[in-house]
């Protein structure tokens, strides 16, 4: 059930030669492709990458799991079977959740796992990430009508190329999961996110250093949104000139973000 893992080239280091590796989770209805430019930056940098599709989600077999606990089992379980111990974990939306998840449970569990999250970056996230009735009612209902609301509110008003790029991928990922007979897979990514609620108590587990990258014009996942999981986490802020989708509206400014807590690591 593991995924196609994206290591660009021969180069990329391996488990043998790179103390480190960091993993990258999408978020709702989208699939590895997000993470294209931080991927490709990270290893001309030489730091090793997985970017994952979940469950579900790409060219990772489904149905989608069930939870955000699940799939944080499923993201260690990934990363051991890769070889990979020492990680930092990097997750967007719905991926911080699991992200954050994974690295609470890394903490509690670690001796047993042999396994360390050395640095957690959170992206485009909210505690609790509470979706409204009407917004999952409508992704039951309508679920091309729902996607194209939650393009909308995903980025910033000016950045269209993006929203298109966006909506074209939501519209995919989901014609992709109802073809094979699994459903409706972005009334099932918004529950796992509307349902999660044991994030506060994760992050008060969370032992390594965590940074929130936040866009100033988001409307999916505001900035105040996050303020209080920020306050558990001692997590460093990044505030980008972007909506909720940061990787597609300022690649760079991500990127050097990510870089900056990788070299970080490298200095210790």
């Amino acid at each position: 059930m593991f995924s196609p893992i994206t290591m660009a080239n021969s180069s990329t280091p391996s488990p043998a030669s790179s103390p480190i590796c960091v993993v990258m989770l999408h978020g709702a209805a989208h699939n590895h492709s997000v993470w294209q430019h931080l991927a490709d930056g990270l290893e001309r940098a030489g730091v090793a990458v997985m970017t994952p599709d979940l469950p579900g989600h790409g060219e990772c077999p489904g149905p989608a799991l069930a939870d955000v606990s699940a799939c944080a089992d499923w993201v260690l379980a990934l990363a051991a079977n890769q070889g990979w111990r020492r990680l930092v974990l990097v997750g967007h939306s719905m991926g911080a959740l699991i992200a954050l998840e994974a690295a609470a449970r890394a903490a509690v569990h670690g001796a047993a796992l042999q396994q360390q999250v050395l640095s957690l970056v959170l992206l485009g996230v909210a505690y609790p990430m509470k979706v409204s009735s009407s917004l999952l009612s409508l992704a039951l209902d309508d679920p091309a009508k729902a996607i194209h609301k939650v393009a909308q509110y995903s980025h910033a008003r000016e950045a269209v190329a993006a929203l298109e790029a966006d909506q074209h991928l939501m519209q995919l990922e989901q014609h992709r999961y109802a073809a094979v007979g699994h459903g409706n897979l972005l009334h099932h990514d918004l529950s796992l996110c509307n349902d999660y609620t044991s994030g506060l108590q994760s992050a008060a587990q969370v032992r390594c250093a965590s940074t929130l990258i936040a866009g100033r014009e988001d409307r999916m996942t505001p900035l105040a949104a996050s303020a209080e999981l920020q306050s558990v986490l001692s997590a460093q802020q990044i505030d980008l000139a972007t909506g909720h989708n940061l990787m597609a509206e300022d690649p760079a400014g991500v990127l050097a973000a990510v870089l900056a807590v990788c070299d970080a690591l490298a200095a210790t």
